[in-house]
């Protein structure tokens, strides 16, 4: 892999991840930028909770397939580059940059969770769907998916150092979008060490209470 490759793997990713699924949706079906409503971010958590499940797993799964293409996209582009994992961690990680900083929406837009699992599946798709079981298994033991997407940003850097199978290029990716993560969720860190953070036990009770409300 040499520099162009590399940094057409960055950009074409970027340009992916800067497709905001959420703020679209919310537009279509409520006419709001989801990123006034809720918590103000621009991801499948924040749909599910305005906008009920069946939009949260469309944009979950949009977010996924949104990261999971250009990773993978980018071996058949350079197919005669060396180092394939290195061009499709950057192209992961420039379509998790994307989705969290999209250029046409002021650099305002979600937190990148869906986005990284899409990326993590390309690129052994065994370590993705632990890291989909793991955050599942987390966000019913804690109640705050927020702990599952704060694990996920300082597990992946660790391993990949632990492990001695990935470049440095890898490890350096890694460690951006765990820097970039812990930057997004800080906020969340926050509410959760005064209590204020909003449990997902909570948000289907609501929903439920609403749909109650409206027979």
């Amino acid at each position: 892999m040499n520099f162009i490759q590399g940094v057409s793997s960055l950009l074409i990713g970027y340009l992916f991840g800067c497709f905001q699924t959420s703020y679209f949706i919310s537009k279509i079906v409520s006419k709001k930028d989801i990123r006034d409503m809720g918590s103000g971010n621009a991801g499948a958590s924040n749909v599910t909770s305005e906008l009920g499940w069946k939009y949260g797993i469309l944009t979950g799964v949009s977010d996924v397939l949104k990261a999971f293409i250009p990773t993978y996209l980018v071996v058949f582009i350079f197919p005669n580059a060396n180092q394939e994992i290195n061009m499709m961690a950057l192209a992961g990680t420039g379509t998790v940059l994307g989705h969290i900083y999209p250029f046409f929406l002021d650099f305002r837009g979600g937190k990148g969770i869906a986005c990284y699992i899409g990326m993590l599946l390309a690129i052994n798709w065994q370590i993705g769907v632990a890291v989909i079981i793991g955050l599942i298994l987390l966000t019913i033991i804690t109640d705050y998916v927020s702990v599952g997407s704060i694990s996920l940003y300082i597990i992946i850097p660790v391993l990949a150092y632990i492990s001695g199978d990935y470049s440095i290029i890898v490890i350096r990716c890694a460690v951006v979008l765990l820097i970039v993560g812990m930057i997004k969720h800080w906020i969340n860190v926050q509410r959760m060490m005064n209590g204020t953070e909003t449990g997902l036990r909570s948000v289907f009770k609501k929903k439920k209470l609403n749909n109650h409300g409206k027979d």
